[in-house]
């Protein structure tokens, strides 16, 4: 019972000094690093982990309208304190059939990779494929500091990989 109590002190210790670190340095996240987070923050119970469980985090395409889609925002706000494993996790979710990897962050690009691109980019039509890259940009660039975000992943004759930001997805707003 005491090995654990200083195990979570130390993490809590380790936490608080790396969101203390200088600003000033522009860090790149690496996905060693996220699977480190993610880990970490399965492990705890914390009850903000277990009411964002509940609501939807991300940015969504109406389809009610075709060919008058619009965004949507979030059913509620999506909390400072998420991070990016966090929210490639609630996209995943959400569109299982396209899955998101992380790669890293530099500077106020995310680079997210889709390792099999076939439903995106050949099977869910040109509207359909722009619907899921908005998706995924308008929820990627929540995070503080993301502006953009660039996909890597197969080309096809719906979609293509590039890097993106909110500007890219007028037609939708």
């Amino acid at each position: 019972m005491k090995t654990s109590k200083f195990i979570c002190t130390l993490l809590i210790v380790a936490v608080c000094y790396s969101c203390n670190s200088n600003e000033d340095k522009k860090a790149e996240v690496t996905e060693e690093e996220v699977i480190t987070d993610t880990s970490s923050s399965a492990s705890t119970s914390s009850d903000s982990m277990q009411t964002i469980v509940n609501r939807s985090i991300i940015w969504t395409v109406d389809q009610e309208n075709p060919g008058k889609e619009k965004l949507k925002k979030p059913e509620a706000a999506i909390p400072e304190s998420l991070t990016s494993a966090q929210l490639i996790e609630a996209l995943n979710n959400n569109f299982p059939e396209i899955h998101l990897n992380f790669l890293k962050i530099s500077h106020d690009t995310m680079y997210v990779k889709i390792p099999d691109s076939k439903r995106l980019s050949r099977e869910l039509g040109s509207t359909g494929a722009e619907n899921y890259m908005a998706s995924a940009t308008y929820t990627l660039t929540e995070l503080k500091d993301i502006k953009f975000v660039t996909f890597k992943f197969t080309p096809g004759e719906h979609a293509e990989p590039g890097t993106y930001s909110r500007d890219d997805f007028k037609r939708l707003r």
